[in-house]
């Protein structure tokens, strides 16, 4: 059982205000490319082109003689067929003639509708008046762009330019199978239009939000271009990359995009004001509180972790990861061991700005022939020692608190600080430092930081972490 003394929160609300977002966006050429030439599109393997906003939802789009052809030919074909369909996305601050950031789009649909990322147009739908959209088609036909409809959690977006009907691509519903060879199309860097071969590996396992698994190049610049299947179906839309790895990609399923179709009324800039728009993009991304705060199932234990006589959060919900490391050599008569958890990136409400995410740490330190004194400085060390990130002009200062607190077996100081989001109103960021005081060679120090999270849904949360905290001597 967990007996709070006292657990002084302040919420650091200073520093509120409309704020403004630099021009920090997706993804940032050098000076544009040319535009690549166009190919016309042969027709389908039937000889017959496909109708318009039709939905493929089996196997059978696969073409048993495109799985034939080489690799290379294949990605040819398929680049052929869809070249007409997809644009190249631009944004440019102000008047100016250099663009700032770029992605990519499709045509979907009858209505003359293309879909993009979300975090490739986030800053024209937040600052309508200072960033403009434009397009750029095969045959170098350019045009200004207006947001109609936005899915942050899912990272979507659908886009419009006036007088432009471009051929639309087919859409299928249901998820390739493990291992269907796949396609990712889209203006990576400054190097044009360009496809990528790869494979489909289903969706990603223990996330709270679906992407299937690409195995092949998706570059900064493809954001928002269409994932094909072997038939040349859109099966999800390029979204990310992890750039620590190689080769893993991630894409947003289509099943996504009807849905937000079906929103897709009129422009975002005539029917919500700045501000309107900021409040929905928040209202949207604390949605995803549903799925991130969501306990492990089963007993309680399963969520925790035994070492050094501490037993500490772990695994707190379906979508946290944990890896321990170090303990094997004390450095300066210190020993220290961590585990880390934490969930995938949550939603971004802009390139810079990503939210819905949860880190934290624990650093079991032993000290060997350390005085006392000295081993309480080393520990104050390392509590000081986790980083605070977040940018002035998105975030107010943390407004911190010191307490006391008696938890299960050990007491502790908590060190717990708040603060809010300038402009989305609701959005907070929390963090909480735990440090042990009940053994003068031994200590616990422990660091949750919640990212871009609803107040109150965060500190129950909060308490819940400090709850499965242990000792056991």
């Amino acid at each position: 059982m967990v007996r709070l003394v006292a657990v002084l929160l302040v919420l650091g609300l200073s520093g509120l205000g409309a704020g403004s977002v630099a021009g920090a966006a997706p993804d940032r050429p050098e000076p544009e490319a040319a535009a690549p030439a166009v190919v016309p599109p042969p027709p389908d393997a039937d000889g017959v082109p496909a109708a318009p906003g039709d939905a493929d939802t089996a196997e059978t789009v696969e073409e048993p003689d495109l799985a034939e052809l080489p690799l290379s030919n294949a990605a040819r074909v398929r680049l052929d067929r869809a070249r007409d369909s997809i644009v190249l996305i631009r944004g440019f601050v102000g008047k100016s003639p250099s663009s700032a950031f770029h992605g990519s789009g499709f045509a979907v649909g009858d209505q003359g509708f293309i879909v993009t990322n979300y975090h490739v147009v986030a800053d024209a739908v937040l600052h309508p008046h200072r960033f403009r959209l434009e397009y750029v088609t095969a045959d170098d036909r350019t045009g200004r762009l207006r947001v109609y409809a936005v899915d942050v959690h899912n990272d979507l977006a659908i886009v419009k330019a006036d007088e432009l009907q471009l051929p639309p691509l087919r859409l299928r519903t249901d998820i390739p199978r493990q291992g269907a060879r796949a396609y990712s199309i889209g203006f990576p860097l400054n190097l044009g239009l360009t496809i990528t071969e790869g494979v489909a590996n289903g969706l990603v396992a223990r996330g709270f939000d679906q992407r299937i698994h690409y195995t092949g190049a998706i570059n900064s610049g493809m954001s928002g271009g269409p994932a094909l299947d072997a038939g040349g179906s859109v099966y999800g839309v390029n979204v990310s990359v992890n750039a620590a790895r190689q080769l893993v990609g991630f894409v947003v399923p289509a099943r996504h995009i009807e849905p937000l179709l079906r929103r897709a009324g009129k422009p975002m800039d005539e029917t919500l004001s700045p501000q309107q728009a900021r409040d929905l993009i928040a209202q949207q991304a604390l949605t995803y509180e549903t799925v991130l705060f969501d306990p492990l199932p089963g007993p309680a234990t399963a969520a925790t972790q035994t070492l050094n006589g501490y037993v500490l959060p772990a695994r707190m919900g379906p979508a946290f990861d944990c890896y321990t490391t170090g303990g094997n050599e004390a450095e300066r008569n210190l020993q220290i061991e961590t585990i880390s958890c934490g969930t995938p990136p949550g939603v971004l409400l802009q390139f810079d700005l990503p939210v819905g995410q949860i880190q934290f740490g624990h650093r079991l330190l032993r000290g060997q022939g350390l005085h006392p004194l000295q081993f309480a400085q080393r520990v104050d060390d390392v509590a000081q020692n986790f980083p605070r990130t977040g940018a002035a002009r998105n975030v107010a200062p943390f407004a911190c608190r010191n307490a006391l607190v008696s938890l299960d077996g050990f007491d502790a100081r908590v060190m717990t600080c708040t603060r809010q989001y300038r402009l989305f109103a609701g959005l907070y960021d929390i963090a909480v430092t735990v440090t042990s005081i009940n053994s003068t060679q031994r200590a616990l120090v422990s660091q949750l930081d919640l990212q871009g999270v609803g107040f109150e849904p965060a500190m129950q949360f909060v308490r819940r972490y400090l709850g499965a905290m242990r000792w056991i001597p």
